[in-house]
């Protein structure tokens, strides 16, 4: 949502969920960008608090089960600094020859997050269970 705006009513039920989805993702989320095609954090950069605000939204209208979808196979739910890599610093060099003697990789990689596009949560709301894309 803007700072210093209020959205827009939102679409009409009968609309379908599409609609609905694509005025929270506009008008709540400040996605003016946001297309069906949209994925939620590779395109749209939700991510952190704001999947539970986007999600909290879809809820308003289509049920609490909105919040128990696996979200964090689509979008990083972390958001900050992590304060434990400080406490790390003294004993990394440590840490580090310990992984290479090992033969180990010396950074954990990355997990890769899957696309969630918008198209698909309108069509999870309309069926109402969840599917995976």
């Amino acid at each position: 949502m803007a700072l210093f705006s209020t959205p827009s009513e939102p679409p009409p039920e009968s609309e379908g969920a599409l609609a609905y989805v694509l005025w929270v993702a506009r008008e709540w989320m400040g996605a003016s960008n946001a297309e069906p095609s949209s994925a939620v954090m590779q395109d749209l950069g939700i991510f952190g608090d704001d999947v539970d605000d986007f999600a909290l939204k879809l809820a308003e209208r289509h049920g609490d089960w909105v919040a128990n979808w696996p979200w964090d196979e689509f979008a990083d739910l972390n958001e900050g600094t992590d304060v434990r890599g400080c406490l790390m610093l003294p004993i990394l060099p440590l840490l580090l020859a310990y992984r290479f003697i090992r033969g180990l990789p010396l950074l954990q990689p990355k997990q890769k997050l899957r696309r969630l596009e918008l198209a698909h949560i309108a069509k999870v709301l309309e069926a109402g269970e969840w599917s995976n894309p």
